[in-house]
């Protein structure tokens, strides 16, 4: 942060986990126009993309997906398919099937789009390099294999906003895709925000994922926030806090071992059928809070920062809510965007304060 601050060389790289409230990209819409105001010198970058639509869900907000051809999909929320994703070597929790000759474009929408584009790419398919041709708005210059077989690292002569690739696989050879991770090697400062949000996700179906450390290896996160147990908490009385918390401490123990800054997020405020889970998010709310501290992580309540577990029916009046009561509209996500990066902003002048915190100073001997 103190780099790209200052508009030196480096990068910030945050990864928000969570379900539906982050695969909708409204959160992230809003973070990054906050990132941008910060830092205003500093490059943007999208994150990573990956195959929503094919899976017939809805895209994040920040880029639209086009495809041709035959695809089917596995979700890691959802369906027969959750095994699949949970062993794939790469943890984006969704899996593409492509089907002979199909292929697939995500494109940023505009007009920032020219502002988003890379010049290296990471493709995460299992496809062997006869099985695939790239055909994105800018010429292939080179490829070469990703490590631990995750697929390929594309090279291009210029930056490109559309990213597009054909598959040509025979039927049922087995070939999938995971999405598209896009970078630039600049010297110039540089902010990259991804979501890696899914519909209905409980921490069990994040926990199950074998490709985490494969994942976290490529993204290379600074930050990460974590916001896993409104789902759960639907279960009220049911809910079981032994085994929430042991798919949490799985969890937590592979992103806290990438190196990167933990935060975890407590619940919204919300009501599942006319019913308040403001007590199974207080279970859960209380055990994070000492979860995080046993750990060094962050936590923040996002119920006390919204207002209270009492807000729902004036949010659902003035459109900040959905009529479900469980989730928000583009306004109530800007609202939760802003109240999460204050405390961010506020935390890192107060770690400015105190340099003995600030991991991002040389270790230089104090005087």
């Amino acid at each position: 942060m103190d780099s790209v601050h200052s508009n030196r060389s480096g990068g910030l790289t945050v990864l928000y986990i969570g379900g539906s409230h982050v695969q909708g990209g409204w959160i992230g819409h809003e973070m990054r126009r906050l990132l941008a105001a910060w830092a205003p010198q500093a490059e943007m970058s999208r994150g990573m993309h990956l195959p929503y639509r094919l899976a017939h869900t809805n895209t994040p907000t920040h880029f639209r997906t086009e495809m041709e051809g035959l695809w089917t999909a596995d979700c890691c929320t959802r369906g027969k398919g959750q095994a699949r994703c949970e062993a794939a070597p790469i943890a984006t929790g969704i899996l593409a099937y492509p089907e002979d000759s199909a292929s697939i474009q995500h494109v940023s929408y505009l007009p920032d789009s020219s502002r988003t584009a890379y010049t290296s790419i990471q493709l995460w398919t299992n496809a062997e390099r006869a099985q695939w041709h790239w055909t994105g708005n800018a010429p292939l210059r080179a490829c070469t294999p990703l490590p631990g077989n995750l697929g390929w690292q594309l090279e291009l002569e210029r930056a490109a906003d559309t990213l597009a690739v054909c598959f040509v696989a025979p039927e049922k050879a087995g070939v999938w895709y995971a999405g598209i991770n896009g970078h630039n090697a600049s010297a110039t400062p540089h902010i990259t925000w991804h979501e890696w949000g899914h519909n209905g996700l409980r921490i069990r179906h994040a926990a199950a994922q074998s490709g985490w450390d494969n994942l976290l290896q490529e993204l290379q996160p600074d930050l990460i926030f974590v916001g896993i147990g409104l789902n759960d908490a639907v279960d009220g009385k049911r809910l079981n806090v032994p085994a929430y918390a042991a798919h949490y401490e799985a969890l937590s123990s592979i992103l806290r071992s990438s190196g990167a800054a933990v935060v975890l997020l407590g619940n919204t405020p919300a009501m599942h059928r006319s019913t308040s889970l403001a007590e199974p998010s207080a279970s859960i709310g209380n055990w994070l809070r000492q979860h995080s501290r046993a750990h060094g992580m962050g936590y923040m309540d996002l119920t006390n920062a919204l207002g209270g577990p009492g807000i729902v029916a004036e949010w659902i009046e003035d459109e900040r809510m959905q009529p479900d009561g469980m989730h928000f509209t583009a306004k109530g996500y800007s609202a939760i965007a802003n109240a999460l990066f204050t405390a961010w902003m506020d935390a890192y002048s107060q770690a400015q304060k105190a340099p003995s915190l600030n991991s991002a100073i040389d270790a230089q001997p104090q005087q």
